[in-house]
Protein backbone atom coordinates (compact mmCIF):
# COMPACT_ATOMS: atom_id res chain seq x y z
CA UNK A 1 0.00 0.00 0.00
CA UNK A 2 1.21 3.45 -0.73
CA UNK A 3 0.73 4.52 2.94
CA UNK A 4 -1.16 3.31 5.96
CA UNK A 5 -3.35 6.11 5.96
CA UNK A 6 -6.14 6.50 3.30
CA UNK A 7 -6.37 3.01 2.64
CA UNK A 8 -9.73 2.23 1.28
CA UNK A 9 -11.86 4.32 -2.00
CA UNK A 10 -14.62 3.28 -3.26
CA UNK A 11 -14.30 1.82 -6.70
CA UNK A 12 -17.36 2.96 -9.15
CA UNK A 13 -18.94 0.96 -11.72
CA UNK A 14 -17.09 1.51 -14.31
CA UNK A 15 -15.86 -0.16 -17.55
CA UNK A 16 -12.36 -0.97 -17.99
CA UNK A 17 -12.35 -0.21 -21.51
CA UNK A 18 -8.73 -1.70 -21.87
CA UNK A 19 -9.81 -5.16 -21.32
CA UNK A 20 -12.44 -4.82 -24.35
CA UNK A 21 -15.32 -6.65 -21.64
CA UNK A 22 -18.67 -6.11 -20.84
CA UNK A 23 -19.90 -6.56 -17.27
CA UNK A 24 -23.34 -6.35 -18.10
CA UNK A 25 -26.43 -7.20 -15.08
CA UNK A 26 -28.83 -10.01 -15.56
CA UNK A 27 -26.92 -11.96 -17.57
CA UNK A 28 -28.06 -15.39 -18.71
CA UNK A 29 -29.15 -17.49 -15.73
CA UNK A 30 -27.05 -19.82 -14.74
CA UNK A 31 -29.58 -22.45 -13.91
CA UNK A 32 -29.03 -23.04 -10.02
CA UNK A 33 -31.07 -23.76 -7.23
CA UNK A 34 -30.41 -20.74 -4.88
CA UNK A 35 -31.28 -23.63 -2.47
CA UNK A 36 -27.96 -25.16 -3.80
CA UNK A 37 -25.49 -22.51 -3.27
CA UNK A 38 -23.01 -23.62 -0.45
CA UNK A 39 -20.67 -20.61 -0.72
CA UNK A 40 -20.67 -18.67 3.18
CA UNK A 41 -17.53 -18.76 5.15
CA UNK A 42 -16.15 -20.02 1.81
CA UNK A 43 -13.36 -18.72 -1.00
CA UNK A 44 -12.98 -19.64 -4.26
CA UNK A 45 -9.59 -18.56 -7.30
CA UNK A 46 -8.49 -19.19 -10.06
CA UNK A 47 -7.95 -18.14 -14.31
CA UNK A 48 -10.79 -20.02 -16.19
CA UNK A 49 -12.46 -17.06 -18.00
CA UNK A 50 -14.21 -16.88 -21.38
CA UNK A 51 -15.76 -13.83 -23.20
CA UNK A 52 -18.37 -14.42 -26.14
CA UNK A 53 -16.46 -18.20 -25.92
CA UNK A 54 -13.19 -17.10 -26.29
CA UNK A 55 -10.64 -17.70 -23.77
CA UNK A 56 -9.52 -14.57 -22.05
CA UNK A 57 -6.17 -14.86 -20.48
CA UNK A 58 -5.42 -12.76 -17.45
CA UNK A 59 -2.03 -11.14 -15.87
CA UNK A 60 0.96 -13.68 -15.75
CA UNK A 61 1.06 -14.95 -12.63
CA UNK A 62 -2.42 -13.99 -11.54
CA UNK A 63 -6.09 -15.59 -10.73
CA UNK A 64 -9.00 -14.04 -9.15
CA UNK A 65 -10.36 -14.81 -5.52
CA UNK A 66 -14.09 -14.00 -4.43
CA UNK A 67 -14.72 -14.76 -0.41
CA UNK A 68 -18.08 -14.93 1.21
CA UNK A 69 -18.88 -14.14 4.70
CA UNK A 70 -22.40 -14.13 6.18
CA UNK A 71 -23.37 -11.24 4.70
CA UNK A 72 -20.50 -9.67 2.31
CA UNK A 73 -18.16 -10.44 -0.21
CA UNK A 74 -14.30 -10.23 -0.14
CA UNK A 75 -12.12 -10.40 -3.43
CA UNK A 76 -9.15 -9.70 -5.29
CA UNK A 77 -8.08 -9.37 -9.15
CA UNK A 78 -4.20 -9.99 -8.94
CA UNK A 79 -3.46 -6.67 -6.64
CA UNK A 80 -5.99 -5.39 -4.39
CA UNK A 81 -8.21 -6.16 -1.81
CA UNK A 82 -12.09 -5.78 -2.16
CA UNK A 83 -15.22 -5.84 0.70
CA UNK A 84 -18.61 -5.12 0.87
CA UNK A 85 -21.67 -6.15 1.91
CA UNK A 86 -23.45 -8.53 -0.21
CA UNK A 87 -26.41 -10.91 -0.97
CA UNK A 88 -26.83 -13.86 -3.35
CA UNK A 89 -29.97 -14.68 -2.84
CA UNK A 90 -32.20 -16.31 -6.18
CA UNK A 91 -28.32 -17.20 -7.60
CA UNK A 92 -28.15 -13.45 -8.37
CA UNK A 93 -24.78 -11.64 -6.50
CA UNK A 94 -26.09 -8.09 -5.18
CA UNK A 95 -22.96 -5.99 -3.95
CA UNK A 96 -24.63 -3.01 -1.24
CA UNK A 97 -24.80 0.46 -2.89
CA UNK A 98 -23.36 -1.19 -6.34
CA UNK A 99 -19.57 -0.51 -5.14
CA UNK A 100 -16.92 -2.10 -3.15
CA UNK A 101 -14.56 -0.92 -0.47
CA UNK A 102 -10.66 -1.49 -1.83
CA UNK A 103 -6.80 -0.72 -1.06
CA UNK A 104 -4.94 1.44 -2.60
CA UNK A 105 -1.80 -0.85 -2.62
CA UNK A 106 0.26 0.27 -6.56
CA UNK A 107 0.76 -2.40 -8.67
CA UNK A 108 1.68 -2.48 -12.26
CA UNK A 109 -0.91 -1.13 -14.57
CA UNK A 110 -2.29 -4.23 -15.85
CA UNK A 111 -2.80 -5.34 -12.61
CA UNK A 112 -4.85 -2.46 -11.39
CA UNK A 113 -6.84 -2.93 -14.39
CA UNK A 114 -7.50 -6.34 -13.79
CA UNK A 115 -8.63 -5.25 -10.02
CA UNK A 116 -10.75 -2.72 -11.32
CA UNK A 117 -12.42 -4.93 -14.39
CA UNK A 118 -13.03 -7.87 -11.64
CA UNK A 119 -14.89 -4.96 -9.38
CA UNK A 120 -17.27 -4.36 -12.34
CA UNK A 121 -18.58 -7.93 -12.89
CA UNK A 122 -18.76 -8.01 -9.15
CA UNK A 123 -21.10 -5.18 -9.11
CA UNK A 124 -22.82 -5.57 -12.06
CA UNK A 125 -25.11 -8.37 -9.94
CA UNK A 126 -23.66 -11.76 -11.96
CA UNK A 127 -25.30 -15.09 -11.52
CA UNK A 128 -24.28 -17.72 -9.92
CA UNK A 129 -23.93 -21.69 -10.29
CA UNK A 130 -22.10 -24.01 -7.92
CA UNK A 131 -21.70 -28.04 -8.84
CA UNK A 132 -19.43 -29.46 -6.63
CA UNK A 133 -16.20 -27.47 -5.86
CA UNK A 134 -16.88 -25.08 -8.80
CA UNK A 135 -18.39 -21.74 -8.40
CA UNK A 136 -19.60 -20.15 -11.73
CA UNK A 137 -20.03 -16.38 -12.48
CA UNK A 138 -22.15 -14.95 -15.53
CA UNK A 139 -22.20 -11.17 -16.44
CA UNK A 140 -23.33 -10.78 -20.40
CA UNK A 141 -21.18 -13.00 -22.09
CA UNK A 142 -18.40 -13.31 -19.61
CA UNK A 143 -18.15 -16.54 -17.92
CA UNK A 144 -15.65 -16.91 -14.61
CA UNK A 145 -15.06 -20.56 -12.98
CA UNK A 146 -13.43 -20.87 -9.78
CA UNK A 147 -12.54 -23.83 -7.77
CA UNK A 148 -13.03 -24.03 -4.44
CA UNK A 149 -9.60 -22.71 -2.56
CA UNK A 150 -9.51 -25.39 0.08
CA UNK A 151 -9.40 -27.76 -3.12
CA UNK A 152 -7.26 -25.78 -5.16
CA UNK A 153 -4.37 -24.99 -2.33
CA UNK A 154 -4.94 -27.46 0.51
CA UNK A 155 -4.24 -25.84 4.04
CA UNK A 156 -0.06 -25.32 4.78
CA UNK A 157 0.94 -26.63 7.91
CA UNK A 158 1.55 -24.29 10.74
CA UNK A 159 4.58 -26.19 11.66
CA UNK A 160 7.56 -27.05 9.54
CA UNK A 161 6.78 -24.02 7.35
CA UNK A 162 8.05 -20.86 7.02
CA UNK A 163 5.66 -18.06 7.24
CA UNK A 164 6.95 -14.30 5.48
CA UNK A 165 4.91 -11.39 6.85
CA UNK A 166 3.11 -9.78 4.23
CA UNK A 167 0.81 -7.25 6.12
CA UNK A 168 0.45 -5.48 9.47
CA UNK A 169 -3.15 -4.35 10.79
CA UNK A 170 -3.54 -2.14 13.76
CA UNK A 171 -6.95 -0.76 14.69
CA UNK A 172 -8.73 -0.05 10.73
CA UNK A 173 -5.36 0.36 9.44
CA UNK A 174 -3.33 -2.04 7.75
CA UNK A 175 -0.42 -1.79 5.75
CA UNK A 176 1.91 -3.71 4.17
CA UNK A 177 5.44 -4.44 4.71
CA UNK A 178 8.42 -1.73 3.09
CA UNK A 179 10.46 -3.07 0.49
CA UNK A 180 13.64 -4.84 1.87
CA UNK A 181 12.19 -5.79 5.23
CA UNK A 182 11.66 -9.18 5.52
CA UNK A 183 9.88 -10.99 8.54
CA UNK A 184 9.29 -14.22 8.92
CA UNK A 185 8.45 -16.99 11.34
CA UNK A 186 8.73 -20.72 12.05
CA UNK A 187 7.04 -23.35 14.11
CA UNK A 188 9.12 -25.91 14.62
CA UNK A 189 7.70 -29.47 15.78
CA UNK A 190 9.32 -29.40 19.32
CA UNK A 191 7.34 -26.09 20.66
CA UNK A 192 10.04 -23.78 20.04
CA UNK A 193 9.99 -20.78 17.73
CA UNK A 194 12.63 -19.18 15.37
CA UNK A 195 11.69 -15.63 14.01
CA UNK A 196 12.79 -12.93 11.95
CA UNK A 197 11.81 -9.55 13.52
CA UNK A 198 12.87 -7.21 10.40
CA UNK A 199 16.57 -6.72 11.96
CA UNK A 200 17.01 -8.59 14.69
CA UNK A 201 16.51 -12.76 15.23
CA UNK A 202 14.76 -14.43 17.92
CA UNK A 203 13.74 -17.17 19.26
CA UNK A 204 10.91 -18.62 21.87
CA UNK A 205 8.01 -21.33 23.12
CA UNK A 206 4.73 -21.16 22.12
CA UNK A 207 1.57 -23.04 22.62
CA UNK A 208 -0.95 -24.08 20.49
CA UNK A 209 -4.55 -24.78 20.58
CA UNK A 210 -7.02 -25.32 17.88
CA UNK A 211 -7.79 -21.88 17.03
CA UNK A 212 -4.81 -19.89 19.35
CA UNK A 213 -1.58 -19.66 19.94
CA UNK A 214 0.33 -18.36 23.59
CA UNK A 215 3.82 -17.00 22.72
CA UNK A 216 6.29 -17.36 25.24
CA UNK A 217 8.90 -14.95 26.07
CA UNK A 218 10.83 -14.09 23.15
CA UNK A 219 14.81 -13.70 23.31
CA UNK A 220 16.05 -12.22 20.47
CA UNK A 221 19.49 -10.12 19.70
CA UNK A 222 20.18 -6.39 20.42
CA UNK A 223 21.39 -5.13 16.96
CA UNK A 224 20.42 -1.37 16.80
CA UNK A 225 17.77 -0.77 14.03
CA UNK A 226 16.81 2.05 11.40
CA UNK A 227 13.09 2.55 10.52
CA UNK A 228 11.40 1.18 9.07
CA UNK A 229 12.38 -1.91 10.11
CA UNK A 230 12.49 -0.60 13.52
CA UNK A 231 8.96 0.24 13.58
CA UNK A 232 7.81 -3.24 12.01
CA UNK A 233 9.76 -5.19 14.05
CA UNK A 234 8.09 -2.69 17.14
CA UNK A 235 4.58 -3.66 15.67
CA UNK A 236 5.51 -7.68 14.96
CA UNK A 237 7.17 -7.78 18.68
CA UNK A 238 3.71 -6.37 20.37
CA UNK A 239 1.69 -9.07 18.43
CA UNK A 240 4.12 -11.89 19.58
CA UNK A 241 3.87 -10.86 23.01
CA UNK A 242 0.10 -11.68 23.18
CA UNK A 243 -1.94 -15.00 22.77
CA UNK A 244 -3.31 -14.67 19.47
CA UNK A 245 -5.71 -16.33 17.34
CA UNK A 246 -4.67 -18.03 14.34
CA UNK A 247 -6.69 -18.98 11.14
CA UNK A 248 -5.02 -20.95 8.09
CA UNK A 249 -6.16 -20.46 4.64
CA UNK A 250 -4.25 -22.50 2.03
CA UNK A 251 -1.30 -20.79 2.35
CA UNK A 252 -2.24 -17.51 4.17
CA UNK A 253 -1.56 -17.65 7.86
CA UNK A 254 -3.48 -14.48 10.26
CA UNK A 255 -2.66 -14.01 13.55
CA UNK A 256 -5.41 -11.35 15.46
CA UNK A 257 -4.72 -10.29 18.80
CA UNK A 258 -5.06 -6.69 20.52
CA UNK A 259 -2.87 -3.81 21.29
CA UNK A 260 -1.96 -3.88 24.77
CA UNK A 261 -1.74 -0.12 25.73
CA UNK A 262 -4.76 0.64 23.31
CA UNK A 263 -6.71 -2.72 23.12
CA UNK A 264 -7.20 -2.05 19.76
CA UNK A 265 -7.55 -5.04 17.34
CA UNK A 266 -3.87 -5.77 15.69
CA UNK A 267 -2.78 -8.83 13.30
CA UNK A 268 -0.30 -10.24 11.02
CA UNK A 269 -0.92 -11.66 8.09
CA UNK A 270 2.12 -14.31 6.60
CA UNK A 271 2.27 -16.44 4.04
CA UNK A 272 3.87 -19.77 3.47
CA UNK A 273 7.51 -19.44 1.41
CA UNK A 274 7.22 -22.10 -1.56
CA UNK A 275 9.69 -25.22 -1.05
Amino acid sequence: MRSPRSLLRIVPNILIARLGLAACGDGASAGSDPALLDVASKAFLGNNITVDDKPLRLVKGSQLRLSFDTDSIGATGGCNSMSGAATWANSTLRVADDSLAMTEMACDQPLMDQDAWFATILTASPTLSQQGDSLTLVSGSTVIVLTDEETAIPDASLTGTTWTLESIATGDTVSTVPVGVRVSLQFNHDGTLSANLGCNTGRGDYTVSETSISFGTLATTKMACEPPASDVEQMVSDVLRNDVDFVIAGKTLSLAGRDRATGAPSGLTYRAETP
